[in-house]
C-alpha cells in the first residue's frame, strides 16, 4: 500500500512539474498555428478571393520582422483599417472582412502578429509586445495615407491587442473589438477550467510565473481593462452570448469602462462567429459604426 501511495505521489509530482515548467508555458507562449479555410478551401493569398494586394513588412522596435497584406480601397478611400487576427490563426482569417471593407471604401492592412503566420518573433505575448508592433503599423499606414483616419479591427486576441494599442497611441480613430478578453490571467484560469474540468488558481499562477521567467513579459500588464481607461476613441464591442472560449463578461466589463463605447451581444453566437449568426446585419453594423464615428475622429 505504501509503495502504491509513493508511486501515485511521484506521478502527480512529475505531472505538476512538467505542466508548470514546460507544457503550460509552451502552450501559452508558442500556440500551435492553424490553416484557414474559406468554404472548405485553404486560402493562401487575397487573390484567392479576387482581391489585389501588396506584400508589406516592417521591422518592429525589437528587430522582429512583421509581415502583412495591404488591400487598397475600391474607389476613393475614406479610411484605413488594420485587421488583427486571434491566437492560432493568421492574417488570412480576415480576408472576408477585408473584402467587404475594401468595397465600402477602406484600405485594409491584414497583419500577422508576432509568432504567427509569416511574422517573426520568439513568442506570442498577448499584447505585451504586440501593442508596440501595431503602433508601428499605424505609423506605416499614416506614412502611406497621411490624410486618412486609422481604425483597428481585432477579433479575439486581436481585439485585446487593439485596445492595448489604443491605450498607448492616440492616433487611432476607432476600434472594433470582437470577442476580446479583459484580463489575460482570468482568461487562462477560465481556459483551464473549460479544458480540464478543473481549475486551480495556484496552478494558474505557477504556470504564469514561469511564463514571465521564460519570456520576460509581465502578466499583470496584459490587461485591456486597464488600457481601455486611457482610450479616447469610439469602440464597438461585438460578443456572442454563447461564447465559451472568451465569456461575454469580458466585453461587458470592458464596455463599462469605455469612454465612448457601444456593445452588441449576439444571441446564439459563440466565439467570433457573430457574422454567421447575424448575416448581412454584421457588415451593416460595422460600416454604420465607421461612418458615424470617423468624421468625428480625424487623425490628430
Amino acid at each position: 500500500m505504501l509503495t502504491l501511495i509513493l508511486i501515485i505521489f511521484l506521478v502527480l509530482f512529475l505531472a505538476y512539474f512538467f505542466i508548470v515548467n514546460f507544457i503550460g508555458p509552451s502552450i501559452i507562449l508558442k500556440p500551435r498555428q492553424k490553416n484557414f479555410l474559406i468554404d472548405g478551401k485553404m486560402v493562401k493569398s487575397p487573390l484567392d478571393l479576387g482581391l489585389k494586394y501588396e506584400d508589406v513588412e516592417i521591422k518592429s522596435f525589437d528587430g522582429a520582422i512583421l509581415k502583412g497584406w495591404l488591400i487598397q480601397a475600391e474607389g476613393e478611400p475614406v479610411g484605413s483599417v488594420i485587421y488583427i487576427h486571434g491566437t492560432y490563426t493568421n492574417k488570412a482569417f480576415g480576408l472576408k472582412r477585408a473584402k467587404f471593407l475594401s468595397e465600402a471604401g477602406y484600405n485594409v492592412l491584414l497583419v500577422d502578429l508576432r509568432y504567427h503566420g509569416e511574422s517573426g518573433g520568439k513568442y506570442c505575448t498577448y499584447g505585451y509586445l504586440e501593442k508596440f508592433d501595431i503602433s508601428e503599423w499605424v505609423s506605416f499606414l499614416l506614412k502611406r495615407f497621411p490624410d486618412l483616419p486609422v481604425v483597428l479591427f481585432g477579433v479575439s486576441l486581436g481585439g485585446a491587442v487593439a485596445i492595448q494599442t489604443a491605450g498607448i497611441d492616440n492616433r487611432i480613430s476607432a476600434i472594433i473589438s470582437e470577442g476580446s478578453f479583459a484580463k489575460f490571467s482570468d482568461l487562462v484560469f477560465e481556459h483551464q477550467k473549460r479544458k480540464f474540468k478543473f481549475a486551480s488558481k495556484f496552478l494558474t499562477e505557477k504556470v504564469l510565473k514561469n511564463v514571465e521567467k521564460i519570456s520576460g513579459i509581465k502578466i499583470d500588464d496584459i490587461a485591456p481593462l486597464e488600457y481601455v481607461k486611457k482610450v479616447s476613441c469610439p469602440v464597438l464591442y461585438i460578443h456572442g452570448k454563447n461564447d465559451e472560449t472568451v465569456k461575454p463578461w469580458h466585453s461587458i466589463v470592458l464596455h463599462r469602462y469605455t469612454l465612448k463605447g457601444e456593445l452588441v451581444l449576439v444571441d446564439g453566437a459563440g466565439h467570433i462567429d457573430s457574422w454567421e449568426v447575424l448575416g448581412d446585419r454584421y457588415q451593416e453594423k460595422i460600416i454604420e459604426f465607421l461612418r458615424e464615428n470617423l468624421n468625428k475622429n480625424k487623425v490628430r
